[in-house]
């Protein structure tokens, strides 16, 4: 198999500057809703007769992020097709350092719902435009990795949300909970000043008829010394601005191309890969850790490590699933993830309900491999899946909507989780379990293999004309059958050698 070269994962890496605002943001109030000190200065008592309102005030915080997170996603597109990737991650930057402001420097419920809104709003932009980024810069053959890299540094954002929660968790005063929100802005700040130094995507030039500039930086992309004569590159550009030129020949406007059955079910298998992810269960384990913990008999110290060790089987998990996605391919990851978690939902299920220690234990070490397994086998491949699905011309489009259909999901149940908690507890999960259910029968029969399909090809998948390494307008099944290997195998192969 190819390597990607060494520049073109710094460059990846960098760009996760967004993940780690991702993955940060969406875990620290987690941690933050642990402190007495937070709900002493905003006046609540999340024990008294108020206790009802203090739940209020939370699933609001909670559903603020996600709500921000859904409107910036469906207008960021807008930005990214006409000022580029870069631009769009520039713009979330300078937003995510605002929201971090607001959330750091917050004096009343109303500052901090207003804050979350804008930090939402970042993470939204984040989560859409990083792994679209990933993926245009992404050699055909290492995607599962690349864009992999995004997942592993959202759960890498969790995982120090988790412990600055733990580090800060004896601190009395207002540091205890404005230092952790504070801290969330380095990372788009991050973001913000890395977009200088980062190359625009390749693809989004070529479609900006930029092809010059476009191979430059492929071939800085994939540069490596045992292809001095850049084959790789020239081949992946000739193969771009072939199907770049086709696409633009025969181009529909959004109404019409949503016509096309083909263009329905890209759509169709973004929008359902991204829909696993929420099946799981694993975002209401994110946001009432501390509850859920508690709930088990353990003291709000050990929730507190829990939750932190919980964030770092997430981001185990996904650097496992990015390097796995690229062996056995996105799709069989995800139904093999959806039918391990429903086994590992009805574990901590069962051990939800029964009162003894033995079943404390078991109910901690389950919500620990649950993080695992979804970061592994349903977070990383969806997240990969719904990047490399789309044309060019509805890709930014395409990646965003599929995604958006998370924040969708977390805002339903987040909001749903603490009512849902309290009045049917573990028969929660079982919600979840049905739902897990139900998508494992749909990956079975929906998600096609992607595997090491340039993203240009990625047409033939979908019952489009592909343009092939020729230039000639192919029928999908004729390409499939008689192409695709000789395509992906003269490509991979173009000047590397074997890996």
């Amino acid at each position: 198999m190819h390597r990607p070269s060494g520049y073109n994962i710094l460059i990846a890496m960098a760009a996760t500057m967004g993940s780690l605002t991702y993955g940060y943001t969406n875990a620290i109030l987690g941690n933050t809703l642990t402190k007495a000190s937070f709900f002493e200065y905003m006046k609540l008592d999340p024990e008294g007769p108020g206790a009802q309102h203090v739940q209020t005030i939370e699933t609001i915080w909670n559903g603020m992020v996600y709500t921000g997170g859904i409107l910036a996603m469906w207008a960021s597109p807008v930005i990214a097709d006409k000022f580029g990737r870069l631009a769009l991650m520039r713009f979330g930057g300078v937003i995510g350092v605002i929201g971090a402001g607001l959330q750091a420097g917050s004096v009343s419920t109303s500052m901090l719902i207003v804050a979350r809104l804008i930090a939402g709003a970042a993470m939204g932009i984040c989560a859409g435009t990083v792994p679209t980024y990933q993926a245009e810069i992404a050699p055909p053959m290492n995607r599962g990795l690349i864009v992999g890299l995004h997942a592993s540094m959202i759960g890498f954002g969790n995982v120090i949300a988790g412990w600055v929660g733990v580090g800060f968790f004896h601190t009395s005063s207002q540091v205890g909970w404005r230092f952790p929100f504070g801290l969330q802005g380095l990372f788009p700040l991050a973001l913000f000043l890395l977009t200088f130094k980062l190359p625009e995507s390749p693809r989004w030039l070529c479609m900006n008829d930029r092809s010059e500039e476009a191979e430059k930086i492929l071939v800085k992309l994939h540069k490596r010394k045992d292809d001095p004569n850049h084959e790789f590159a020239h081949r992946e550009m000739h193969i771009i601005t072939e199907q770049i030129a086709y696409e633009k020949r025969t181009k529909l406007p959004l109404r019409q191309a949503l016509t096309q059955r083909s263009l329905q079910r890209r759509f169709l298998t973004g929008w359902m890969a991204i829909w696993c992810t929420q099946c799981s269960g694993v975002i209401v384990v994110l946001a009432y850790q501390s509850t859920i913990y508690q709930g088990l008999g353990f003291s709000a110290f050990t929730a507190s490590i829990l939750g932190a060790v919980w964030c770092v089987m997430n981001f185990v998990g996904n650097f496992t699933g990015g390097v796995l996605g690229d062996y056995i391919g996105r799709s069989r990851q995800l139904v093999i993830g959806l039918g391990v978690n429903i086994l590992l939902l009805t574990g901590l299920c069962v051990c939800t309900k029964i009162d003894n220690k033995p079943a404390q234990t078991g109910g901690a070490v389950f919500t620990l491999l649950v993080a695992f397994i979804y970061a592994a086998f349903l977070e990383c491949p969806a997240l990969v899946y719904s990047s490399e699905l789309f044309p060019g011309e509805w890709r930014a489009f395409g990646v965003s909507t599929s995604i958006s259909i998370s924040f969708v999901g977390q805002l339903i149940f987040t909001v749903a989780a603490p009512t849902a908690l309290q009045s049917i507890g573990a028969y929660f999960y079982v919600v979840f379990i049905g739902l897990t259910a139900l998508q494992f029968v749909i990956a079975i029969f929906l998600f096609p293999n992607t595997k090491g399909i340039t993203l240009e090809q990625m047409s033939a998948v979908f019952g489009d004309v592909v343009v092939d390494m020729d230039g000639n307008a192919e029928d999908p099944s004729d390409f499939l059958k008689e192409n695709h290997e000789a395509d992906t195998l003269r490509l991979e192969n173009a000047g590397m050698g074997k890996a």
